[in-house]
């Protein structure tokens, strides 16, 4: 009997870590945020070279619905890490037009509000962002310019996912 409690004790324990999560993202995150990230990014996808391989994805493996529909907030801060440092800062590094400027400001938000949750609750990976982000940041890494454009064309599928992880009821309101 001792052992049962114990169990769903620890079970309590570990749901309600991610519920102050998702709390801390609502707080932290609202959702015009999202939304202009989103448009930002699209107004700069008009920019860049056409896709030669639509089909192919760079994050394959976490856009699997089983998998993005895991990520905490530490899987989250660590793809934002790995975005910013082999997609973003090689990619913009020395532009000066408005749209990158604009969508780098808000990038940086975003990270500083995430790291901010992260605090809240889990700060490991989870089992699926562990397997698959290795895999993804070394992609990142050998990524040539068409590739890095290409990369950035997906950060919107890591918008979608922190939409979702936020509540479920206001997820409507970013797409």
């Amino acid at each position: 009997m001792r052992i049962v409690t114990l169990l769903a004790l620890c079970a309590v324990l570990c749901c309600s870590q991610g519920h102050k999560q998702e709390e801390c993202l609502n707080q932290q995150i609202l959702p015009p945020m999202i939304k202009d990230m989103m448009e930002t990014s699209e107004l700069i996808q008009k920019y860049l070279p056409r896709d030669n391989a639509p089909y192919h994805r760079i994050l394959e493996k976490l856009a699997q619905k089983r998998c993005s529909r895991k990520l905490n907030v530490a899987d989250f801060k660590r793809i934002l890490e790995i975005y910013d440092e082999h997609v973003f800062q090689k990619l913009w590094k020395n532009n000066t037009h408005q749209l990158p400027k604009m969508f780098m400001a808000s990038f940086a938000r975003l990270k500083d509000r995430v790291e901010i949750c992260e605090t809240k609750g889990k700060k490991t990976l989870s089992r699926c962002a562990r397997v698959n982000l290795k895999t993804i940041e070394d992609k990142l890494k050998m990524l040539q310019p068409n590739g890095l454009f290409k990369a950035q064309r997906e950060f919107s599928s890591v918008l979608v996912w922190i939409s979702n992880a936020m509540d479920k009821s206001r997820t409507h309101e970013i797409h």
